[in-house]
């Protein structure tokens, strides 16, 4: 579960990260695959549906996306909840709490 939620920080299961990171459905924590999105949209500040591809092959309940503590991070996802980054995790915890299997982008600035 995530526990804080502050400008260029998210602290999950104990953990403080200060980049961009993956919640795949079993828990764990990888860095976000930026260059996805740079490779398309030459920036990663717009999110492009690729990013979604691997977690969706866990068949997860729900993906949410973290869009920036200022929500800035633009998405082009039909497929994903997106939120600013602190509501983002309040909804991950709340999904998780539920018993549902929840994958999660989530930037951790902007």
């Amino acid at each position: 579960m995530f526990s804080d939620c502050r400008f260029g920080l998210v602290k999950y299961r104990g953990r403080e990260y200060t980049s961009d990171i993956v919640v795949h459905v079993d828990g764990t924590v990888t860095p976000r695959k930026k260059e996805i999105s740079r490779r398309k949209h030459g920036t990663s500040h717009l999110m492009a549906e690729e990013e979604l591809e691997e977690l969706k092959t866990e068949n997860p309940d729900c993906i949410i996306i973290g869009s920036g503590i200022y929500g800035a991070l633009e998405t082009e996802f039909r497929s994903a909840v997106v939120l600013p980054t602190c509501e983002a995790i309040e909804r991950y915890n709340d999904e998780k709490r539920r018993g549902r299997r929840v994958a999660a982008i989530i930037h951790v600035t902007c």
